[in-house]
């Protein structure tokens, strides 16, 4: 009896054992699995960010180029207030009130990060870095749409001006995709406007506004740069 109490009792812990062990093997089994899917999940989020956040980077670079020009055109036409010692004839004044006739706009796509924030999404990362840069691009892109707004309040304001003491329609006719347009044969742009005092104001005001406006788009774009980097980086692991 007591060899067949012991056999049993071996027999019982040995079936102990076992189980323990298919316990912990299924465990471990689906760790490995929830591991892999959270892997996976992560690694869509980076892609659909890193393309998000590339094709918005191009359209940065264009809005960045498009206040270069704007700047040049306005800084033009300040030294020429400044000297008055230019003699440009109407065909040059229409050339260089073009170059400050635009009001660069950009609207970049925000659908995978909004998306990721309210999935809760986001908070699955693994990368802290990138989180934190996340939150500093939002952070900072807020900022730059109300001074964009400004931005093109004032701009509107600028070309409202023009439109009164000149002629839009001879800037339009300079436009690449207005050229079709004839120059107006009732209105001018006459080169004694840069002898206007409240034209000088006012292009002063927008050449500074413009300057701060760019500088908050290229804050954005170094922002950029790194969560794509960054993101590549995630991804190349």
């Amino acid at each position: 009896m007591e060899n067949k109490t012991g056999k049993y009792l071996k027999y019982a812990i040995g079936e102990i054992v076992l189980v323990v062990i298919g316990i912990l093997i299924a465990l471990s089994i689906n760790n490995w699995n929830q591991e892999r899917i959270i892997k996976q999940e992560n690694q869509v989020i980076l892609e659909n960010l890193n393309k998000e956040f590339s094709e918005n980077l191009i359209e940065l670079d264009s809005s960045i180029s498009n206040f270069n020009n704007v700047i040049e055109g306005l800084d033009q036409l300040l030294t020429v207030m400044r000297t008055q010692d230019s003699n440009l004839t109407e065909s040059e004044f229409d050339q260089l009130l073009n170059k400050s006739f635009v009001t660069p706009n950009w609207s970049p796509s925000s659908f995978v990060l909004v998306e990721l924030k309210n999935s809760g999404a986001l908070s699955k990362l693994n990368n802290n870095n990138l989180k934190t840069l996340l939150f500093k691009w939002e952070r900072e892109f807020d900022q730059m749409k109300l001074s964009n707004e400004a931005y093109g309040e004032y701009g509107g304001e600028y070309i409202e001006f023009i439109t009164k003491n000149g002629s839009v329609r001879n800037l339009d006719a300079l436009t690449e995709k207005t050229k079709h347009l004839q120059k107006s044969t009732i209105a001018k742009n006459d080169p004694d406007l840069l002898k206007n005092p409240e034209f000088e104001n006012r292009a002063d005001n927008f050449y500074f506004l413009t300057l701060s406006v760019r500088g908050q788009f290229q804050s954005l774009r170094v922002i950029m740069k790194d969560i794509i980097e960054t993101s590549n980086a995630e991804l190349n692991q």
